[in-house]
């Protein structure tokens, strides 16, 4: 299973020749697809919010593609292509059709297509071809640079490690050094949003409760005692909108194999674009998470000062962190390694963005192994009460999230400082 990689690159001193571990770390490409089924009127206010994502620079590299949004209305599936995936009827569309009316269609989105027309347009699109690309800085006339790359390193290397680079000329060895584990952890995550009143499906609810009590109780009191008990659930969970966030990961699968097809290209200083094209490079799929939260109140009476525009903003951004954080922790591959920032007290760019709490407990990694794992130096916890409230739109300067317990000597500056979050 592909991680996050720590690699030994040549960083060479005036003086002296250092063998260090460079911390390697995913990069991401993130896609919206679109949704015209949002409520109220509401979609153009969540695509204008989901525009306004902070992307995790500390977490991942932005490997941001020209195509940012996709409408899958191109990529239904027919009949034959249903069959070949085995396609069913996912569970929501199953709810939908147990509480189906004209208040309720549309809301409950059967998404059990979705992962499939996902691999539709992206083989018609190309799209592990644009990610290629984009690594190889490939342009129209098929020139290409490792430019992008030595960027990408350049972002994740201490201060120290690119004075020495720069001083000893050894920037194209580290670049060499990198390359294939960077192409080989790009993922893609393809969001999908939906922003819906809590009322129709509240009532919906509330309806179908009452005509199952009905069939079954017949008229008297334990029918009222049961309408009743409806309606007291529906007058509280009717108000307001919930958030629901789709998210689907892909990974670009980038190998030996992938590798020669790539080098099979390159004629001269260029590539041959019919034959790059030609080649059947992929991206996988990985899998799917979702998030819901609820807002409990009415947008028409706005809270406190925001503006229901705002409050679309902060709602929908914070549901596309949680989506991430999901898929972080459902998926060892696409978890992130974080570098400690400082070591006394312990402390890392990371917070309630990602997921942290307190009482977590993290690993501090040392060498890879030679079967590829990490070693394990030690653990140390995330305190409490210095956790960095890193979410979207918080007020909160920059800062660190300290962790508590002692960082092992042999977790020094000669391999580096990282950690990951225990399982």
């Amino acid at each position: 299973m592909k991680k996050v990689i720590l690699i030994i690159a040549l960083i060479f001193t005036v003086n002296s020749v250092l063998a260090q571990e460079v911390f390697v770390r995913s990069s991401l490409s993130m896609i919206l697809v679109e949704n015209p089924s949002i409520a109220d009127g509401k979609g153009p206010l969540v695509e204008a919010a989901y525009r306004n994502y902070i992307f995790p620079s500390s977490v991942y590299n932005n490997h941001k593609l020209p195509q940012t949004t996709i409408n899958l209305s191109s990529y239904k599936l027919t009949p034959e292509e249903e069959a070949q995936f085995g396609v069913k009827k996912s569970e929501a569309g199953q709810l939908l059709g147990a509480v189906a009316s004209e208040a309720t269609a549309g809301i409950v989105q059967d998404d059990s297509q979705v992962e499939f027309e996902l691999q539709k347009y992206i083989k018609q699109s190309r799209l592990a071809h644009e990610q290629l690309k984009k690594w190889f800085n490939i342009k129209d006339d098929g020139s290409l640079n490792l430019d992008y790359v030595s960027e990408m390193i350049n972002v994740q290397l201490t201060e120290e490690q690119k004075l020495q680079a720069l001083a000893s000329g050894s920037k194209g060895a580290a670049i060499d050094a990198n390359r294939e584990y960077l192409i080989d952890n790009t993922y893609t995550v393809f969001t999908r949003l939906n922003f819906v009143s809590n009322e129709p499906i509240a009532a919906a609810i509330r309806n179908t409760a009452v005509a199952v009590a009905t069939e079954k109780l017949g008229p008297g009191m334990p029918l009222e005692l049961a309408k009743k008990a409806a309606e007291k659930i529906y007058e509280k969970t009717k108000e307001g909108y919930s958030v629901w966030t789709n998210g689907w990961l892909f990974d670009l699968q980038w190998g030996a194999e992938e590798k020669a097809m790539f080098d099979s290209c390159i004629e001269g200083d260029k590539i041959n674009l019919d034959k790059f094209y030609a080649q059947e490079f992929k991206l996988n799929y990985v899998g799917k998470e979702k998030a819901t939260s609820l807002v409990t109140f009415s947008l028409k009476k706005g809270e406190g000062d925001r503006t229901e525009e705002q409050i679309i903003d902060l709602s929908t951004n914070r549901n596309v962190d949680k989506v991430l954080v999901k898929l972080q922790r459902a998926y060892d591959q696409f978890m992130p390694i974080f570098p400690i920032q400082q070591d006394s007290p312990i402390g890392a760019f990371l917070g309630l963005k990602e997921g942290i709490e307190g009482g977590e407990k993290f690993e501090v990694l040392g060498p890879r192994q030679q079967n590829g794992e990490y070693k394990v130096l030690g653990t140390i916890t995330a305190d409490k009460k210095n956790i960095w409230d890193n979410n979207y739109g918080s007020t909160q300067e920059k800062g660190m999230t300290l962790f508590t317990g002692k960082l092992p000597k042999m977790a020094g500056k000669d391999y580096g400082t990282l950690i990951r979050q225990k399982r």
